[in-house]
Parts: structure tokens; C-alpha cells; sequence
């Protein structure tokens, strides 16, 4: 008898000392998500993958709404908690995770209150989080704030930021180095994000924040540590865009090849490029044109994988036959897809209440004109609802719209909306004389390049 208690024992403290071998390979997370009429269910855990979040863990909340984690920790980082609040940028919670941490968290509406046996540097990180929290609300979607109360804030809140990362003085600088990127990365990343905003008040052109001037230089960004932050790649993209619409007269489509020469290290070049071009709704011509300058820095396997599926269904309808509709012109004559057959056919996908299809009229027009005579037929198809079509035969008149005027029957419902997967509008197609797509989202009329192109195949 004494001999199985022994067995016992010795299998029990085995088992008890394995289990504490493992633990020290894990951060402990408990958490309440005390938000009364909240209707959460359920909160995922974020970790980072290459400058992006990414699903680490989920957990169901029980009835009283606790939630817990146990998750490895291969290297210390930064981790995110996500109630629902993570996308709309309402409060941040961000967590610096190491081996053996046990954090409890008390989650409220506005804030949570962090305790535990060992939270590690999280009090700190806290701290860095509140900063986020107070430059969120200008760059949230929905939100009604404009430059006129933000630009006088700014500075006050810049000044905070850079104050707060004198303090971060703990005696692990690797976690020094990455809280004070963080920080400045929130702080930029989100004020670029309200540059990116809808807004009922804007600024003259040239009446920036004198501060965005001082974080503007030829090599930007060097660091690869920026790989390490959920906002990483959206700051590239975000300062980016903002360079691209403020930097001259006009606004221009960015630039990719410009872009990456302010880009020194060369992952943060791959994983800006695999994003730029994934987010860009390019061209086949325009890509094919970009292509071989930017495809030497895409260098990693994932990026390799990447191009091979974008480029596969960017041209997964090339060749394919295209659609067979008949819709009826303004005088209420049915006109088929196939009457077009030994043309080249370009169809304007629009409607009248569309305003950037409205500023395409004019450039259709001339290029109508300027193509007039040659083996090419121009239709634009109009999306409007069925109800409006007096409107839209009214609104062909009073702008005396050229080429061949056709009104779809069901609006976004029609087959040739949905043939093609069009969900937003101006959509334009080129097709081929054997009525054979040549490209289903093809060049705008504004586009220089769409000249080039029609001059290639028509051989002028």
C-alpha cells in the first residue's frame, strides 16, 4: 500500500514539475469585461505578424463575463485585446507579453484596470496606451472631428507623447527601444489617419500642422522593429498616401518606386510593397508597368506566394468570353452585347447620381470623339435604379452624351453587375472583336495610359 503512494506521489510532483516547466514558456491572461448591456461574447487576442495584427487566441466569455488566456510566448512582445473596440479604435489595450507573466484585467467601457502576481513592464505600457486612446478619436471613421479642433490640439498632444518616452527608462532596453517606437509610431500613424478621413470642415491645401513637416525625411524608414507594431504597415501606407495628396498641385496616384526609396531596410520594403500592391486595385497595364521595378524587393517567400495568387487573379478573366446582355437605349431599343461583334468594345459602368463617374463624362467624350471612326464602339451602361430611368434619359440629353447610351434593368442586380462583380462605380470593360475580355477593370478615360493602349490594339 505504501509502496502505490509512493507511485502516486512521485507521479504527481512529475506531472506538477512538467506542468511548471511549460508554464514558464506562457503568459497567463484573466480577464471581466464589466460593460454593462455590452453584448460581448466573445475576445480575441492579437499578436503581430509583419507590421500587421493577427489572430493569436479567441475565448468565450461565461456568464458572468471572465474570459482567460495561456498563451506560449516564443519572444516578448506586444499583444492586443479585442472586446469589439479593436478596428473601431476605440480604447487600446496593448500588452507587453514575456514568459510567466499572470495579468488580470477589469475591462470597462472607457478603461481597464490592470493588477496581477506579475505584470511585468504593463504599467507602464498602459500609460503609452492612454496616449493612443487620446489621439483615436480624431482618426475614427464616423467620428465628427475636424482640423478645427484638432490642429490646436495636436501640438498639446505631440508634446505629451514626447514627454512620456523621456520616462521609459526601465533596465530592459530592448523593451525601451520598442515602447518609445510604438508611441511615436500612434502618435503619427493616427494623425495621418485623419488626413484619411471623411470630414464636414477642411483646411486651405497648404495649411498643415508645422509638426508633420518635422517628421517628413528622404529615408524614413529604417528601423525593422516597425514589423513588431499592429500599425506598422499602416503607418507606410498612411504616410504614403499623405506625401501623394499633399506634395504638389494636384493629387497623383502614389507612386510605388518612389515610395520605397525613403524605405532603407529591405523587409520593411517587401511587406510595404505586398501590401501597397494588394490594397492598390491596379491595372493589368499599370502593374505589368510597375512589375519588374518593384519585384526585386519583394524577396521573401511569403511575397513570392503573394504574387503568384495576385497575379493569377488579375488575369483570370483575360480571354474569357464576355457576357451576353441586351438592354435598351434611350429611344427604348433593346442593344445586344453581340451587335458589337469585329469591334473593340469599352463599356462605362456609371450612374447619375455618381460623382466621380460625372467627372469622367468629359474625358469620355473626347476620347469618343478622337476615336470616332476607327474599329472601336464606346457604351456607357448606366447602374441607375429602374425607377430613375427618365432621370437618366433626361440627364443623357441636357449633356448630350455621345457613344451608345444603355440602362441596365436591375441596377447593381443585373447580370452584367454581377457577371462582373462590380460594387462600386465608375467601372470600365475592354473587349476584344471576338467579344473576348481583354480587361474587367480596365484604364479610366482620364488615364493617359488608356490612349496608349486603344493606339497598341488598333494599331493607329
Amino acid at each position: 500500500m505504501k509502496k502505490h503512494i509512493f507511485y502516486f506521489i512521485l507521479t504527481f510532483l512529475t506531472v506538477q514539475m512538467s506542468f511548471a516547466v511549460n508554464l514558464s514558456e506562457y503568459a497567463v491572461i484573466k480577464g471581466t469585461v464589466a460593460i454593462p448591456d455590452h453584448k460581448v461574447k466573445e475576445v480575441t487576442l492579437y499578436n503581430v505578424e509583419e507590421g500587421k495584427p493577427a489572430v493569436a487566441a479567441t475565448a468565450k466569455l461565461n456568464a458572468v463575463g471572465e474570459f482567460g488566456f495561456m498563451t506560449p510566448i516564443t519572444a516578448p512582445g506586444f499583444y492586443y485585446v479585442d472586446y469589439g473596440q479593436f478596428k473601431s479604435r476605440n480604447q487600446l489595450i496593448r500588452l507587453y507579453l514575456e514568459p510567466k507573466l499572470e495579468i488580470n484585467l477589469v475591462i470597462n467601457k472607457e478603461n481597464y484596470i490592470l493588477s496581477g502576481k506579475n505584470i511585468g513592464q504593463n504599467a507602464l505600457v498602459q500609460k503609452a496606451n492612454e496616449i493612443y486612446n487620446e489621439f483615436a478619436p480624431f482618426a475614427r471613421l464616423g467620428g465628427d472631428a475636424t482640423y478645427v479642433e484638432f490642429y490646436p490640439w495636436l501640438d498639446k498632444g505631440v508634446a505629451k507623447a514626447d514627454e512620456f518616452s523621456k520616462t521609459i527608462k526601465t533596465k530592459d532596453a530592448v523593451f525601451n527601444k520598442l515602447l518609445k517606437l510604438a508611441v511615436a509610431t500612434d502618435v503619427e500613424e493616427l494623425t495621418y489617419t485623419f488626413f484619411r478621413m471623411p470630414r464636414t470642415a477642411f483646411p486651405d491645401k497648404d495649411d498643415r500642422p508645422a509638426v508633420i513637416k518635422t517628421w517628413q525625411t528622404d529615408k524614413k524608414f529604417t528601423d525593422p522593429d516597425l514589423l513588431k507594431l499592429q500599425n506598422g504597415v499602416s503607418l507606410m501606407s498612411n504616410y504614403f498616401f499623405y506625401i501623394s495628396m499633399n506634395s504638389g498641385a494636384a493629387p497623383k496616384r502614389l507612386d510605388l518606386t518612389e515610395a520605397i526609396t525613403h524605405i532603407t531596410d529591405p523587409a520593411l520594403k517587401d511587406v510595404y510593397l505586398r501590401d501597397a500592391i494588394a490594397s492598390s486595385r491596379m491595372k493589368i497595364e499599370e502593374y505589368e508597368k510597375i512589375a519588374p521595378l518593384v519585384k526585386p524587393y519583394l524577396i521573401s517567400d511569403a511575397s513570392k506566394v503573394f504574387l503568384l495568387d495576385y497575379e493569377k487573379v488579375l488575369h483570370k478573366n483575360v480571354g474569357q468570353k464576355g457576357l451576353e446582355f441586351t438592354y435598351k437605349d434611350i429611344n427604348d431599343k433593346p442593344v445586344s452585347f453581340s451587335d458589337f461583334k469585329g469591334k473593340f468594345v469599352y463599356i462605362d459602368l456609371w450612374a447619375t447620381w455618381c460623382g466621380p463617374c460625372k467627372a469622367e463624362i468629359p474625358h469620355m467624350k473626347k476620347i469618343e470623339e478622337d476615336y470616332h471612326g476607327k474599329n472601336i464602339v464606346f457604351v456607357s451602361l448606366s447602374l441607375d435604379k429602374p425607377k430613375d430611368a427618365q432621370k437618366w434619359k433626361d440627364f443623357v440629353k441636357k449633356e448630350q452624351l455621345k457613344g451608345i447610351q444603355l440602362m441596365a434593368d436591375k441596377d447593381f442586380g443585373s447580370d452584367v453587375a454581377k457577371n462582373y462583380e462590380v460594387n462600386a462605380i465608375p467601372r470600365f470593360l475592354l473587349f476584344d472583336p471576338q467579344g473576348k475580355i481583354i480587361n474587367a477593370d480596365a484604364l479610366r478615360p482620364s488615364n493617359p495610359e488608356l490612349r496608349a493602349q486603344l493606339d497598341k490594339l488598333l494599331k493607329v
